[in-house]
């Protein structure tokens, strides 16, 4: 008469139940796992792909069409050496990273719009040169300007604007099936969990009495494993098989659990680097027109505001540098706005004051490098400048018990409430809308904890306040 399966099993030497036992637990289980790892590597890979598509694309100069505008204007007007201006450095710029992208881009429409920008980089080119060569007199050349520079600048900027929409629509397709790939994964291997525990205990019913109250408590810690929880607590029996397991289970989810802390640790160091490459940054554009600046007062003879517009600049680099620390004294960091408003100044002294109301106590406080001065940017860029009229710019600062707390006013255009609940939203759930409202945000809880960050109030037509709540800390700088 021929034996069950478990009449087999049953007679067969605890070391064989227990390799055939695992041996129908971890192949399943590795399976599911690499399946998970396949998945989420093929994600990251695409992921990274659009992340390092939509950096490529920043470097794109957003005021392309009123940098090229500007400089063939003045070439037209001024009929001085078209070197001077060199308007074909920046088609070339522009092609270069086109060119870039294209070497990395999948997304059909993306490409579309790269294809796009290449042609009228090239037709761009051609009517460039078409006014250098001055064959059609002035007229002829403001004529070309007027329909066909101003044209195709605009068109050029538009399709970058669109190049970069459809990859962030491409990013967020990637990230839900992700997300749907590994919920999808999850429950199937919660599945085979509970299948396994479910197959331990009859095998454990099985066994002798002897080593059934060790197999109980070992399936007890699989199931505490599947749900999370390494604190495994040991088991003790007098079978050596039963313990031997016991202890390589221990050490498994050890090794398990170290894993994933160092899986955790990698992700804020991944986290932390990136944030600080952001936190390097500086706006190319920023300098093009300081440097600008430079130019026409230096034409000018303006020699005292040359020295003090280079001194603001050089204070400003300074302090963005800081010798590579990530914190800086309180009055460092005003110092840093202030030669931030003082070069700025220069330029929009028609339509722009400021007042910096930081007392002198709170200088020692220790805050993260570049906290204020993206928003005191947003501030003039999306608040003053669109306002009709001269407006201000406050900056000031006060303590409350433990808690330092910044504040950014302007009486500019403000922010209608619609706006204000998605700018909200987008900063608080990390999205990339008010990019840099939501880098400071994003860093000063990486640094501090989720109780600190931004807090934005704002009326349209009256003005908006951007408080920054950070703990009021001295940190001593490593030496």
């Amino acid at each position: 008469m021929k034996r069950t399966f478990f009449q087999n099993f049953q007679h067969m030497p605890l070391e064989v139940k227990l390799k055939q036992l695992f041996a129908g637990i971890l192949i399943p289980l590795a399976f599911l796992i690499s399946l998970l790892l396949i998945a989420l590597i093929r994600y990251n890979s695409q992921y990274n792909m659009i992340v390092r598509n939509v950096t490529v694309a920043s470097e794109f100069s957003f005021d392309f069409k009123k940098t090229l505008d500007y400089k063939m204007y003045r070439y037209v007007i001024s009929g001085s050496n078209f070197e001077m201006f060199a308007p074909l450095d920046d088609v070339e710029h522009a092609r270069a990273i086109v060119e870039k992208l294209n070497q990395t881009t999948t997304r059909a429409d993306s490409r579309d719009r790269l294809q796009y920008i290449g042609k009228f980089l090239d037709s761009l080119e051609a009517r460039i040169l078409d006014i250098k060569s001055g064959i059609g007199g002035y007229d002829w050349n403001m004529d070309r300007l007027e329909h066909n520079i101003y044209i195709l600048t605009e068109l050029i900027s538009d399709s970058m604007h669109e190049y970069i929409y459809y990859e962030t629509c491409n990013l967020a397709d990637i990230q839900q099936r992700t997300y749907l790939e590994i919920r999808r994964t999850v429950l199937i291997i919660a599945a085979a969990s509970v299948i396994m525990v479910c197959l331990l205990w009859l095998v454990a019913v099985r066994t002798s009495k002897g080593i059934t109250r060790p197999l109980k408590e070992l399936c007890e810690n699989i199931r505490m494993v599947g749900e999370g929880d390494f604190t495994v607590r040991p088991v003790a029996s007098q079978n050596d098989e039963v313990q031997t397991l016991s202890e390589s289970f221990d050490r498994m989810v050890g090794r398990i659990g170290t894993l994933m802390m160092d899986v955790r640790q990698e992700q804020v160091n991944l986290r932390r680097t990136e944030l600080k490459l952001l936190q390097a940054q500086i706006n190319p554009h920023f300098l093009y027109n300081t440097f600008d600046t430079v130019i026409w007062l230096a034409e000018d003879h303006k020699d005292e505001q040359v020295v003090e517009l280079i001194s603001s600049l050089s204070t400003f680099f300074r302090t963005t540098l800081s010798k590579g620390e990530d914190f800086i004294r309180l009055r460092e960091e005003a110092l840093h706005v202030k030669s931030y408003l003082e070069i700025q100044q220069v330029r929009y002294c028609d339509i722009m004051e400021y007042e910096i109301c930081i007392p002198e106590q709170l200088g020692e406080y220790t805050v993260l490098k570049l906290t204020l001065q993206p928003l005191v940017e947003n501030a003039l860029y999306h608040g003053i400048k669109n306002k009709r009229g001269k407006g201000k710019i406050t900056v000031c600062g006060h303590k409350d018990g433990q808690l330092l707390e910044l504040r950014v006013r302007d009486n500019g255009i403000g922010i209608c409430p619609d706006q204000l609940s998605k700018l909200r939203n987008s900063i608080y759930s990390g999205n990339k809308v008010g990019f840099g409202l939501t880098n400071v945000h994003e860093r000063i809880q990486l640094y501090y904890g989720k109780e600190y960050g931004l807090r934005i109030n704002s009326e349209y037509g009256v003005g908006t306040e951007v408080t920054i709540r950070l703990p009021a800390k001295i940190i001593q700088p490593v030496s």
